[in-house]
């Protein structure tokens, strides 16, 4: 028997994201119904951090709820956490409203578990569903809190840009920096907001700086992350003419903080690929006599493609990479095969990055686990020797 577990009123504007939950009985693994935190010790190598602009909530408007919502579901890793965090751009402030990791395994982790009954207490496949429709509920719970805090009629969401209110979202989002302060893993953050800053620090309603430094200014650095944001210019009523600004002021933005940005539009464009490995390396560059050193993440699905992957060098920048990561069965031998999303060691718009982790050569490298190859643009004259080791942490 199917029904729901929350009363009518909480989820009054949230009729998709009050989850539907298969039989009362029982968790996952301790029994109740509540999200098993045991999921959180499968610990993969990427978080999730939805972010929620509390001044975009507008009465009856839950469409990016839903959206959200639906992406998760379709890109979470098993035990990935995912966490809420309400944005208030009047104030400047962020506030964490809840966190709770995805219940799921990969084929490989259920064969583990099955292995691994001091891990877990009961099967944990047993009610797999039913711990998803609870963290559908707790999510949904959370964005519910945040837009019953912020709601308004959209006429007084709407901006005229000829007499725009204060906002600061770049204070709002450096005053979440310490989630970033890890070493480990990365952190996919998907920004719900209108990004219509307008604050001392900067405004997408006036011209365009050459170079924003809020990075430095604010002392926050947002590296290792990849930004999905939606919702961009939705509130400000004046024909799409500020867009291009805001486009503008935020690329500069989230460089300055060294903020990977995967995505920027109205819609949330999450490619619906899960993760199933990730593995992190200490990078070394070779240029012109000099060695510069970085990290490089590398998640990829079941085919091998790169998702939300990225290589940062610390006295240059971060950009995200796509390709894919091959492994030879029979001889063990693998090859990462790339392109950046942005200039790195050139002023292309994008390079070639392959490395390649060899038998032949564990002796010598130090271990199997370590690759080698390069990176720049083909027939320019640059190809820079990069040395890739992975770290202890995986």
């Amino acid at each position: 028997m199917i029904r729901n577990l929350l009363a009518a009123s909480t989820f009054a504007f949230f009729p998709l994201l009050s989850a539907h939950y298969a039989h009362a009985a029982g968790g996952m693994f301790g029994g109740g119904t509540t999200l098993d935190a045991s999921y959180c010790k499968l610990d993969p190598p990427r978080q999730t951090v939805v972010y929620l602009d509390d001044t975009d909530m507008i009465r009856d408007k839950v469409e990016w709820a839903r959206t959200i919502q639906q992406k998760l579901q379709q890109t979470l890793m098993p035990g990935e956490r995912t966490t809420v965090v309400e944005l208030s751009p009047t104030n400047g402030q962020s506030k964490e409203i809840w966190s709770g990791c995805w219940p799921g395994v990969t084929q490989k982790q259920a064969a583990a578990m099955a292995s691994e009954h001091h891990f877990f207490s009961n099967d944990p496949m047993a009610a797999l569903k039913e711990q998803q429709g609870f963290f559908e509920r707790d999510f949904g719970t959370a964005a519910t809190k945040v837009y019953k805090t912020g709601v308004r009629a959209a006429e007084e969401v709407a901006i005229d840009p000829t007499n725009p209110p204060k906002k600061s979202l770049v204070r709002s989002l450096a005053s979440d920096g310490a989630r970033y302060s890890s070493e480990h893993g990365t952190v996919r953050a998907i920004l719900y907001s209108d990004l219509a800053e307008n604050s001392e620090l900067g405004s997408v309603y006036k011209a365009m700086p050459d170079k924003l430094d809020f990075g430095n200014a604010l002392g926050v650095n947002l590296h290792r992350s990849v930004f999905y944001v939606l919702g961009v210019g939705s509130t400000i009523k004046d024909g799409g003419e500020t867009a291009d600004n805001i486009r503008k002021f935020w690329t500069l933005a989230f460089a300055s903080m060294a903020a990977d940005v995967a995505g920027m539009g109205s819609d949330l464009n999450i490619p619906n690929a899960v993760p199933e490995d990730g593995m992190t390396y200490e990078v070394s560059l070779q240029d012109a006599g000099n060695e510069l050193h970085g990290r490089m993440s590398i998640l990829m699905d079941h085919d091998g493609r790169l998702v939300d992957s990225w290589i940062g060098i610390t006295r240059l920048h971060s950009v995200l990479l796509n390709g894919y990561w091959r492994c030879s069965v029979d001889t063990k031998q693998c090859e990462l095969s790339a392109s950046t999303a942005g200039p790195l060691v050139t002023d292309s718009k994008s390079e070639n990055l392959v490395l390649k982790r060899t038998n032949e050569g564990a002796s010598l490298n130090g271990g199997a686990d370590v690759l080698h190859g390069t990176i720049g643009v083909p027939g320019s004259g640059v190809n820079l020797p990069v040395t890739a080791k992975l770290t202890k942490e995986d």
